[in-house]
């Protein structure tokens, strides 16, 4: 219980730093390195002002969750581009009022806060490499809408720019419990998620093809699967979209979802 409230602490003194930064404001505002590509909400180059998504998911069983979050991009140590890429360092803060459905039960409250950290170290007019981290903090206000413990995702993403038309990554991130309940499983899985973004020709609207794995190496490396189907429209750095993915193999952690999402890029 100190423990769980010594992170939950931490995780107040990380979001107050936050705050703090994104109130800041730098004498050249901050442009995304990639604003002109179709769905840019995806594209983890791309900062996003601010974005305001819904996502139901009906999971394996009678189950399930529905999330509203908030999510907003800041750039931090622009100023020391020589050091750490020419757009410093894409921070990015996701909070989440989640509603889940377990076993006749329902709860609802804040679940666990995410933020990220990520660097651009290559970029050229085909091709972008980012790399970063993020952290899951413990903040969630009942037992079943968060994890209970602190966990680290650090991430690999190459992404291949199609001038005008879209762009195609694949993201390899890693996620892992470092600290927490001591009540709670312990978290370890690996994501892997390839994605096509392809704007329609002389239209405002763009597709979005993506499929994911998820290896959880505490359950003997099983692996579930998703795909995805998004259509969306983008306008004066304005945009919306809707998406169906729907869950594959023994394994998959959601048989299907449905996410909207209404943003702003910068």
């Amino acid at each position: 219980m100190l423990i769980t409230k010594a992170l939950v602490n931490v995780g107040i003194l990380i979001l107050c730093l936050y705050a703090v930064a994104a109130a800041q404001k730098s004498a050249t505002p901050a442009a995304s390195p990639t604003p002109n590509v179709a769905g840019a909400d995806a594209n983890p180059a791309t900062i996003v002002a601010w974005s305001l998504r819904e996502e139901y998911s009906n999971l394996p069983g009678q189950a399930w969750t529905n999330v509203f979050l908030f999510r907003s991009d800041r750039v931090l140590l622009r100023e020391r581009a020589k050091f750490i890429g020419r757009y410093g360092v894409i921070t990015r803060l996701d909070i989440p009022f989640v509603v889940t459905h377990r076993a006749d039960r329902t709860r609802a409250g804040l679940g666990d806060i995410y933020a990220q950290a990520f660097l651009i170290p290559y970029r050229n007019q085909k091709f972008l490499f980012v790399a970063g981290s993020g952290v899951s903090i413990p903040t969630a206000t009942d037992r079943q809408v968060g994890t209970g413990k602190l966990t680290l995702a650090p991430a690999l993403t190459p992404v291949w720019l199609i001038p005008k038309r879209g762009l195609f990554f694949v993201k390899v991130q890693d996620y892992f419990s470092i600290a927490g309940a001591g009540s709670r499983p312990d978290l370890h899985y690996l994501q892997i998620t390839p994605l096509l973004v392809w704007r329609l020709k002389n239209k405002p609207y763009w597709i979005q093809l993506d499929g994911e794995s998820q290896t959880n190496w505490n359950n003997n490396n099983h692996t579930g699967y998703k795909a995805g189907f998004l259509l969306g429209r983008t306008k004066k750095r304005r945009g919306l979209w809707i998406k169906v993915e729907v869950g594959i193999g023994q394994y998959r952690v959601q048989s299907l979802a449905i996410k909207t999402s209404i943003f702003k890029i910068r």
